[in-house]
């Protein structure tokens, strides 16, 4: 599966230069000066989440990266996977609060279509004109992770022939996504990164394989396990990890006791990434993408949904 277009929305700090050198975030790091105006004219827009209209942005950006490789597919045979955390519940939460607190007579009509859970991917596929299928992942760390896995399997079994996968977290205020990130003041990195892929057998970046699993509290060496194999199955000359969770040293005690560092370059991009949730995964596809040969991407939750991407960024 191939990597045909890319677009990013994210704070002028965050960049792969930055992440490859280490460099340290701190606080919430959001988009400077956002304004979806500037990416894309559509009536509506402005009554919608913010975690909605980075999404759109991004989803912008990846469209003109791809080029006629993205125009030549009929809006029919598209689809539009969105992963993230608690953004799509948040509206919901605060439709409903207004229901509750008041009554109904005082809910806003313009809130009701961003209480949606589809709401995100939905006003995508509206904005871009798209009509084929479209779904949105909550699973932590893993939402973009999972959300791309899930647009290669339709790929693969010729429902749609290209998709666009979007990671996207928001930091609006009075949000549940603001108000845990300020109550245990996290380093956290917020915005939108979108890959549009499509079956190509031409110089893209190239998505190898997805192994995903899941492991419990009693069982994180399964992680290591599932490691081990995909290390043996390939050439890999560049290994991705920091999820910012216990399993980080679990993974790194393991490549120290194998003496890894002598034979991958390895980085660990929890300094520079922190509680970066959905987009956690794709900041480290979006640094894969720039490093030659194959590469190991290691995204884990706390407990649950864990993946390893093999990619060739096809770089030589």
């Amino acid at each position: 599966m191939n990597i045909i277009g890319r677009g990013k929305v994210l704070s002028e700090t965050i960049s792969v230069e930055s992440i490859r050198n280490n460099v340290e975030i701190n606080g919430i790091l959001e988009p400077e000066n956002f304004d979806i105006k500037q990416y894309v004219k559509y009536k509506g827009l402005r009554s919608l989440t913010k975690a909605t209209n980075l999404a759109i942005a991004s989803i912008s950006e990846a469209i003109t990266d791809a080029g006629s490789r993205y125009s030549e597919h009929s809006p029919e045979r598209i689809g539009v996977f969105v992963g993230s955390t608690l953004n799509p519940l948040d509206a919901a939460y605060h439709f409903m609060t207004d229901v509750y607190e008041a009554s109904p007579d005082f809910v806003s009509p313009v809130k009701f279509s961003s209480s949606v859970l589809n709401n995100i991917s939905g006003w995508a596929s509206i904005v871009y004109g798209i009509t084929g299928l479209n779904s949105t992942v909550i699973s932590g760390n893993l939402s973009g992770i999972d959300a791309l896995k899930m647009a290669v399997s339709y790929i693969n079994n010729n429902v749609i022939d290209v998709a666009i996968v979007t990671a996207v977290e928001g930091n609006e205020a009075g949000s549940i996504y603001q108000q845990g990130n300020l109550q245990k003041k996290v380093n956290a990195v917020t915005g939108a990164i979108s890959f549009i892929i499509e079956k190509d057998e031409k110089n893209y970046p190239i998505i190898e394989n997805i192994n995903s699993f899941q492991h419990t509290e009693d069982n994180r060496d399964k992680i290591i396990m599932n490691l081990e194999k995909d290390l043996n199955d390939g050439i890999t000359k560049n290994l991705i990890y920091g999820s910012n969770n216990c399993n980080d040293e679990i993974i790194f005690n393991y490549l120290k006791s194998k003496k890894f560092d002598d034979e991958l370059n390895i980085l660990d991009i929890s300094r520079s990434s922190g509680m970066s949730n959905a987009l956690s995964g794709f900041l480290k596809l979006l640094v894969s993408m720039d490093m030659e040969g194959e590469t190991l991407v290691i995204e884990t939750n706390e407990v649950g949904n864990d993946s390893i991407i093999k990619i060739n960024s096809k770089i030589s």
